[in-house]
Order: structure tokens, then C-alpha cells, then sequence
């Protein structure tokens, strides 16, 4: 059995509140520490501050091991708790975007779960005429290796810049 404290704990990371400043939504409580004209557009302002890092959240006994492409320590991707990581990854992400359009039913929401070397949770809003982080042409192939998970809240009724 798992203590209150921590249960309420762990409902924070798999049903965030979010807020809106300015147009953007955050995270609730997000320090921001660049503004929004700092970046190419506010999708991409809302990712680099909306995002998670599940290994951030959790602790875990994933060895490390040297990338050399990378040339640093990274986690065993091949470690079954990794594995396990990454399936909860998907799964917030799917929360995650249930929540967004609970609390913002106006608005499309791109959710984004990447493998890399710690699963990530990311998301933005969908605005006509922004570039989307990632679009589902570009996501594709990483999609299908199993490598990243993209998950809309609605198709927008347009079609964005690229």
C-alpha cells in the first residue's frame, strides 16, 4: 500500500492543473524564465514550459550507460523498468490530454511523449498559422520504432504552416 501523501502526489502528475498566463498554457505554478517573444511562436513557448521528465517524478534503478554518440551516461534503454517508464510515459500523456481539454474545451492540444533518454511528456496548444513542434508527417517513423507517441485532442480544421 502506498502512503495518502504520496497517492495525492502521483494524481498531480497524471492529472496536472494547468493554467493560462497571457494566452499560453502552463503547467500550474510553471517558473517561466524566458518570455514567450524569446521563442518562434507561443506552441513553442508552451512546449519547452509544459513539459515532464518522468524520471524527474520517480525514482527508479535504471542503470546508466555510456552513449558515445551522445558521449555521456545515459539509462539502459534495454532495462525492463525503462520499458515500464515508458508505458506509464504513454499513459500520461494520454491523461494529460484528457485533462488539457477538461479544463479547455475550446482549444485543440497536441501531446507529446518522447523516449530519447528519459520519457518526456510535452504539450502545446494548436493555433492556426503556428507550426506544430512535431507534425504527424515528421513523427511518423519515430511513431512506428515505438519511439515517440503524438496524441491530438481533435484534427484542427486547417492546415498548419510548415
Amino acid at each position: 500500500m502506498i502512503r495518502i501523501s504520496t497517492a495525492r502526489r502521483l494524481a498531480d502528475v497524471f492529472w496536472p492543473a494547468f493554467e493560462e498566463r497571457d494566452g499560453a498554457v502552463l503547467l500550474a505554478g510553471t517558473r517561466v524564465t524566458s518570455p514567450p517573444e524569446k521563442f518562434e511562436n507561443l506552441a513553442a513557448f508552451e512546449r519547452f514550459f509544459g513539459h515532464t521528465h518522468l524520471f524527474d517524478e520517480f525514482r527508479h534503478a535504471i542503470p546508466l550507460i555510456h552513449d558515445p554518440e551522445w558521449d555521456s551516461d545515459r539509462p539502459d534503454a534495454a532495462h525492463p523498468e525503462f520499458a515500464a517508464a515508458w508505458e506509464l510515459a504513454k499513459r500520461i500523456g494520454q491523461m494529460w490530454l484528457a485533462k488539457l481539454g477538461q479544463d479547455f474545451p475550446n482549444r485543440v492540444f497536441r501531446v507529446y511523449v518522447t523516449k530519447l533518454d528519459d520519457p518526456i511528456i510535452h504539450f502545446h496548444s494548436v493555433r492556426a498559422g503556428e507550426r506544430p513542434w512535431i507534425s504527424d508527417t515528421e513523427a511518423a517513423e519515430a511513431v512506428a520504432r515505438d519511439e515517440l507517441a503524438v496524441y491530438v485532442s481533435r484534427r484542427p480544421p486547417y492546415v498548419p504552416a510548415s
